[in-house]
């Protein structure tokens, strides 16, 4: 049984095969961990991580690598002011659950309670995206004591 995750490396890597990028074996560990890695790891686990499979994986190619993928529309980058960026290969709209306490982002996928079409018919805007998120204290960091 194929998991999701592996469901979206091969659609990630499909994407760049048919765009003429090739598949080194570092971005394809890259993809793996992006994917597989449901906590939204940042560029600093991403290195960590694929050195044990790639030992000889520098940060400026994670960042590359990461870039082009963003570029390309194949991952997102969550921005944050007071913490390392992170990523996630989640592209359908979704809600990010942020703890406070840990830096842990946890997604939750649930139909949105505003349609794009009605957004544009009550404003006027057109949206193509969009960025929802929750901060708190996840389940283990409530349980640890606030």
């Amino acid at each position: 049984m194929v998991s999701d995750s592996q469901e979206r490396e091969e659609e990630i890597f499909d994407a760049l095969r048919k765009k003429g990028i090739r598949l080194t074996r570092q971005r394809t560990e890259v993809i793996r961990i992006v994917c597989r890695r449901g906590d939204h790891p940042s560029a600093g686990v991403i290195l960590r991580e694929a050195r044990k499979a790639v030992p000889e994986m520098s940060a400026s190619t994670v960042y590359y690598t990461l870039g082009l993928l963003k570029k390309e529309g194949l991952i997102k980058e969550l921005e944050f002011y007071n913490m390392e960026n992170r990523y996630e290969s989640v592209m359908v709209d979704h809600i990010d659950l942020i703890c406070t306490k840990c830096g842990g982002i946890e997604n939750l996928t649930k139909e949105s309670t505003i349609t794009y079409r009605a957004i544009e018919d009550l404003t006027g805007f057109r949206a193509r995206g969009m960025r929802y998120e929750y901060y708190g204290l996840c389940e283990k960091c409530r349980e640890d004591g606030e």
